[in-house]
């Protein structure tokens, strides 16, 4: 019942921040409106709608998101972002996303951890500004599951691993105890839905 709830919420969160970017882009008067926000210059609160409106949807159609609970409110350009999520990863990513829209100026990112993460793994989901933000999104996304796979594994508790995703491939960077360790980690990068490839660079360190 709790997981029918959650869902209930997240379709008609979807539903609103959709609506929101749709009546922000009826009330332009350019035909671009569905290209960008530039043609809201000249009106902040329209502007700060859609950007509202944006931000909310690229968080709810995330597929390593979509069951936290985010709220988003866009004032001059700078997007609050409130709620909560499991991890440091899914926090960061969240805020990544954001960071992400072409208009967001700046991420108050006030997510609150509900779980705190027992490994202190580094993520790497900087926007690249030469790629499209759809390969950027589905980039970042990738690498946040693999690395909460990570967090949760029994088996690699121990390891300090960074993994970085260009395009679907994956690279594995760091320190593990075995081979046995190295060969696991990945096996979870592979396995992981939007790997395309995995380039394991993973160095075994005895008491790493």
């Amino acid at each position: 019942m709790r997981i029918i709830i959650m869902k209930t919420h997240q379709s008609n969160k979807l539903r609103n921040a959709i609506r929101t970017t749709i009546l922000a882009a009826s009330l332009a008067v350019t035909p671009y409106a569905l290209a960008d926000n530039s043609q809201y210059d000249g009106d902040d609160k329209l502007r700060d709608a859609w950007l509202d409106g944006k931000v909310e949807t690229a968080l709810l159609v995330n597929r390593h998101l979509n069951n936290f609970k985010i709220d988003t409110d866009v004032k001059g350009r700078i997007v609050v972002l409130t709620g909560t999520v499991n991890s440091e990863i899914d926090k960061e990513l969240a805020g990544e996303i954001a960071k992400g829209i072409k208009g967001v100026h700046k991420v108050d990112n006030q997510l609150v951890v509900e779980k705190p993460d027992k490994m202190n793994h580094e993520t790497h989901v900087d926007h690249d500004a030469d790629r499209s933000f759809g390969s950027w999104y589905n980039d970042a996304t990738t690498t946040a599951a693999i690395k909460s796979k990570l967090l949760w594994n029994g088996e690699t508790s121990g390891l300090k691993v960074n993994v970085d995703t260009m395009y679907g491939k994956v690279t594995l960077n760091g320190k593990v105890s075995s081979s046995a360790e190295k060969d696991l980690v990945e096996k979870i990068a592979e396995n992981t839905d939007g790997v395309r490839s995995v380039d394991n660079q993973l160095q075994v360190v005895k008491d790493s």
